[in-house]
């Protein structure tokens, strides 16, 4: 399961200024003959409600990355390329060969209103001070900057913390001591890679609240940062410069947080296979959605003479507590040996308690599969049918409101048949969008979920921006692994809102 939670404020805060540069749709991080620092926030309200909700109940399982794209990454050809700086008309190239370290913002911030740094030739007719209330309308110092983090209210130090503090706090990262603001850095060795963050440690202190949420700041190190002050060096005259898309970019490269829940449902009670192990689902709906109950449920395994079964290790399968997977979602491991097969069993889930009432208990049954479903060991390589994956849930070309979380079921049909269809563990899907030639991930390659009817995966388009989106499946099968390319595209649309208003 991926999630994103996409990044509400950010902008630039260049050295000793007191410009705003919130709405511009590239943060650029500077070093040499100018310093600026890149600040960004998120909100962390949903990905806490998921944890503890149900949805995504195991912390150990789940990722946070932090995702930026470079400005640089869209065009290699422009790496050397020199051109004229916006700050204070000197020299700017491409910045290569450096780290960026990221850290924590102590305090709240106001993204304000502000665009450019300065003015510049391309911006004249937006500077006419001859018109009372229109000059530098594209300049603002509302909000967060250098010195201050809103109006009226100051940073501790200007810049968020002073170089020698960050240089303090870098070494500490460094060391086996670690550091209270440093968290993480990312080398970049040629500039234009894009930020792939793992900030999971991070993100689950903003949730379980041991540290407070004012977001990130990310800089050079501090010793490019002071390269600025070494009059004498010629890197100094030069400003070496990184660009960040913003939140503001009005494009497909807004900056998020993945958050990716590491596990699926794979359910054996249409395939439990002897001497393996198992899986056994229960899902748990109320009104047609899956609801947590107020306790573990526990499992009883009995067979047709009403005899309590034994597991591989001879523990008697007798008021075994279930684990949870999600909201509504509980499972149990099993591995029965020494039966034979086509013999059917009962599983019993009890204790199913809701709200504080006692429910009925629930009694489902599987059959035993012989084990040379599974193991095929011979002198010769097996040969297995093909399949063909078929779509429901989604219409091909349809446009999607954006918000309704859509269910895609997929079947695995055999090929050159029109009826047989069969669950199998080997499926995956991507989601992407095209940009020109290229296909650019919105969900990598993931296994979809398999119960006891149907293989599907949930699409959340409340994370999906405006956009044609495409899904590709991949059938993995005996020693086969099959891509069916363009398999449903789809269109979301956005509301009548404007978020850059």
């Amino acid at each position: 399961m991926y999630y994103r939670t996409y990044v509400s404020k950010m902008c630039s805060i260049i050295k000793d200024s007191d410009l705003n540069t919130s709405l511009n749709p590239v943060s650029e991080l500077l070093y040499g003959k100018n310093t600026s620092r890149v600040l960004l926030y998120f909100d962390h309200y949903k990905i806490k409600q998921m944890m503890e909700d149900g949805t995504m109940p195991d912390k150990s399982k789940i990722k946070h990355i932090l995702k930026i794209t470079n400005a640089g990454s869209l065009d290699f050809t422009l790496l050397n390329h020199k051109d004229t700086s916006s700050v204070n008309g000197c020299i700017r190239k491409r910045a290569s060969s450096f780290d960026l370290i990221f850290f924590l913002i102590p305090k709240t911030w106001d993204a304000g209103k502000g665009f450019d740094y300065s003015r510049s030739i391309f911006q004249e007719d937006f500077y006419d001070t001859k018109s009372e209330g229109w000059g530098n309308r594209l300049i603002s110092t509302d909000g967060c900057n250098w010195f201050q983090r809103r109006n009226g209210l100051k940073w501790d130090e200007p810049g968020i913390y002073s170089n020698n503090k960050l240089s303090e706090e870098y070494d500490n990262f460094s060391s086996k001591n670690g550091s209270e603001i440093v968290f993480a850095r990312q080398r970049f060795e040629v500039g234009g890679e894009n930020i792939n963050l793992d900030i999971t440690d991070i993100v689950n202190k903003f949730v379980s609240g041991e540290i407070q949420n004012n977001g990130i700041g990310i800089a050079f190190t501090p010793a490019l940062e002071r390269i600025g002050e070494d009059k004498r060096s010629l890197l100094s005259s030069i400003e070496n410069y990184l660009g960040l898309f913003s939140n503001k970019t009005n494009t497909f490269f807004e900056p998020f947080v993945e958050t990716h829940y590491q596990d699926y449902i794979n359910d054996d009670r249409a395939n439990f296979v002897l001497n393996k192990d198992n899986k056994l689902y229960l899902y748990c709906n109320l009104g047609g959605q899956l609801t947590d109950l107020d306790e573990l449920p526990l499992v009883t395994v009995t067979d047709t003479n009403e005899e309590v079964v034994t597991d591989a290790n001879g523990m008697l399968l007798e008021n075994i507590e279930a684990k949870h997977f999600s909201k509504g979602v509980y499972y149990l491991d099993l591995k029965i040996t020494g039966r034979e097969a086509d013999t059917m069993l009962f599983d019993t889930w009890s204790n199913i308690k809701y709200q504080g009432s006692d429910l009925d208990n629930v009694e489902l049954d599987f059959t035993l599969k012989n084990v040379n479903m599974f193991f095929n060991i011979g002198n010769k390589l097996e040969s297995n049918e093909r399949f063909t994956p078929n779509t429901s849930g989604i219409n091909d070309s349809e446009d999607i409101k954006r918000g309704d979380i859509r269910k895609l079921k997929i079947t695995a049909r055999v090929q050159y048949s029109t009826q047989d269809y069969e669950l199998i563990n080997g499926i995956e899907t991507r989601l992407y969008v095209r940009d020109g030639t290229r296909e650019l991930d919105v969900f990598p390659w993931e296994p979809v979920n398999k119960t006891f009817l149907e293989n599907y995966v949930l699409i959340d388009t409340s994370i999906l921006i405006p956009q044609r989106y495409y899904v590709d499946i991949k059938i993995k099968y005996g020693m086969e692994e099959i891509i069916h390319h363009d398999v449903l595209h789809f269109n979301i649309v956005d509301d009548i809102n404007n978020k850059y208003a």
